[in-house]
């Protein structure tokens, strides 16, 4: 009999690899951190399991931050309508190729639909889990993007960050808190009900947007232990579902992510050309505002090159606000269809 490690015990483990990570300096070391831990426990025969509702706590944490990206002042000056269309346009753009590339690799077609959603993992995540059988591929083409996504940035600006850019101030107001995830828990619980997918992703972000836009006396922020406690705990269930693949699957979805990965920057940089001529606006700029994921990263390389940093964080933001969204849109389409 195998020996296996309890819940606590198991995202005790993952949270100390990623604090190991995070003190070396390894780009968005929390994740990758927990996801290497994971999956050496699994190669040495050492069965792991995490809480039934982490991605609960996981799309709680991670929509209130996405929510408290969004600065007051949007609210006023709004996002240019222009900047809107192009990333709509380029996003459809890579969601269908994507679809197309791994539909001629025999994916299936909910397989090859999650895996070309640019970004939004954690979303992902809940939407793949929310399956009768969960897909590791899935969860590595998503994962090989990332770090595809993290080793350009390194590249552009030549040289590694040593994180913390996006890292939310040493202030942190518990009440404030604790009222934003309260709200943002009750809210999702009504939502799940009603079968939409990822539903505490969605109303702690919108939770997050109002209390920062309307309310900001609160002073809504995300503690960075408690992020890190929630990334850490999301690389724990990418890495026990990464863990099943065999050496001929790796080589099989790494050729597979390598080609959907270029396919999909392929198309970003097509749409930031063609609309760098109508948006008056640098093609570097577009590119990095309209990468399929790794809003660390990006904003990373805008941030040294000097390119619109808060333009390129809002696009990204705006970004994951959309893709995070689409269920809600498509259940009220179709709401027979809501699985």
């Amino acid at each position: 009999m195998k020996p296996s490690l309890n819940s606590v015990s198991t995202l005790a483990i993952a949270f100390a690899s990623s604090a190991l990570f995070v003190l070396l300096s390894v780009p968005l070391g929390e994740m990758f951190g927990s996801i290497i831990a994971i999956i050496l426990l699994s190669k040495w025969g050492i069965k792991t399991k995490v809480p039934t509702h982490t991605l609960i706590f996981v799309q709680l944490a991670l929509g209130l931050s996405v929510g408290g990206l969004i600065p007051p002042s949007f609210f006023a000056t709004g996002f240019p309508l222009t900047m809107l269309i192009g990333l709509v346009v380029c996003m459809s753009l890579q969601v269908l190729c994507g679809y197309w590339l791994l539909q001629r690799f025999s994916w299936s077609k909910s397989d090859s639909l999650l895996a070309s959603i640019p970004g939004a993992m954690a979303a992902v995540m809940v939407l793949n889990e929310s399956q009768k059988t969960p897909s590791a591929k899935v969860i590595f083409v998503h994962t090989f993007r990332l770090i595809f996504l993290i080793l350009l940035s390194g590249l552009l600006v030549s040289q590694q960050s040593s994180g913390g850019l996006l890292e939310q101030p040493l202030g942190f107001n518990v009440s404030a808190f604790l009222l934003a995830f309260l709200l943002a828990g009750g809210t999702g619980v009504l939502l799940d009900k009603l079968g939409i997918p990822a539903p505490y992703m969605v109303t702690g972000m919108l939770v997050g947007i109002g209390l920062n836009g309307f309310f900001p006396e609160l002073d809504l922020t995300i503690s960075p232990i408690i992020m890190m406690v929630a990334i850490s705990a999301l690389g724990a269930v990418m890495g026990m579902r990464l863990s099943k693949i065999t050496l001929t699957e790796f080589r099989y979805f790494t050729f597979s992510s390598l080609c959907v990965t270029l396919l999909s920057l392929s198309v970003t940089f097509v749409c930031a050309f063609a609309f760098s001529f109508w948006l008056d606006k640098p093609f570097i700029v577009l590119s990095l505002s309209w990468m399929p994921g790794s809003i660390e990263a990006m904003t990373v390389a805008a941030l040294y090159l000097g390119l619109e940093p808060a333009l390129i964080m809002l696009s990204h933001v705006i970004r994951m606000m959309i893709l995070h969204m689409v269920p809600v849109v498509a259940l009220a389409v179709k709401p027979k269809q809501s699985q």
